[in-house]
């Protein structure tokens, strides 16, 4: 029988499985509750600032010291009303923060989230021990985040080997456990054999290509080739691939430029 003690322990051996609702709609809902309700109260410090034509509360705005020496005096609205704001800003702050370090991890793939459903209606796994609202915890949402570490880090092409060919280990508990070390070296392994054979290849079919339109429609065209898969066998940045497509468009260049571009 399943139940959530045998969920955590899965969870916590299998940190693929170790995914989680973000509720993006309450905590958006929150922090939009919370910013109006400071709306208000910074109204309400608006006009006790105002004061009342007393010379003394007119200083109030302008001396933090006049506005707390007045706390003695048992009239001092401003002072309170000021504090309860600052428990109020403290809070809003704190949960945007919250939030935004929420929406900075990454989501898990569809092969893991897929994992964790069917682990939870198996019989040898959670056996459908969800009941009531629970039971759509991982079922009809989107707003899921991924406490898998390798995921943030995760290149395109290791997510693809991941998705569509997941290599098993052993089983334990109704889940599969896969050789991630295996998937990096595949991932590698190919990332390292399209580095080598790019710009060997895009020279080769130079050598053979005679006219000077068309060597350059070539080079062109590999540049545009090189740059859309190393954007996806790399986790490279934008920068790096915009450095590394002009480098091998520039040993191109000097290739033909070797060779004799008007050369027929």
């Amino acid at each position: 029988m399943g139940d959530y003690s045998k969920l955590a322990s899965m969870m916590s051996r299998h940190s693929e499985a170790a995914i989680f609702r973000r509720f993006d709609t309450l905590n958006v809902k929150n922090l939009l509750y919370m910013q109006a309700e400071i709306v208000h109260l910074e109204d309400q410090l608006h006009c006790l600032e105002m004061g009342d034509g007393n010379p003394e509360k007119a200083l109030r705005p302008f001396s933090v010291y006049v506005l707390k020496e007045a706390v003695g005096s048992g009239e001092n609205p401003q002072w309170t009303k000021y504090k309860e704001i600052q428990e109020k800003i403290y809070a809003y702050n704190d949960a945007l923060l919250q939030y935004s370090n929420l929406r900075k991890i990454a989501k898990p793939t569809s092969n893991d989230l897929g994992c964790l459903r069917d682990w939870l209606e198996r019989d040898d796994g959670g056996k459908d021990f969800l009941q009531g609202r629970e039971d759509s915890t991982w079922k009809a949402n989107e707003d899921f985040l991924s406490l898998d570490p390798e995921q943030a880090g995760r290149d395109s092409l290791t997510w693809l080997i991941n998705e569509k060919m997941p290599l098993s280990n052993a089983e334990w508990d109704g889940v599969w456990d896969y050789h991630k070390d295996k998937l990096e070296k595949i991932a590698n392994a190919i990332s390292t054999l399209l580095a080598a054979l790019l710009p060997s290849i895009s020279i080769l079919i130079l050598y053979f290509v005679s006219k000077p339109a068309s060597r350059l429609i070539t080079i062109s065209l590999f540049s545009v080739f090189f740059s859309l898969i190393l954007t996806t066998v790399s986790a490279a940045k934008r920068v790096e691939v915009f450095a590394a497509t002009t480098a091998l468009a520039a040993v191109q260049v000097v290739f033909v430029s070797g060779g004799g571009l008007g050369s027929s």
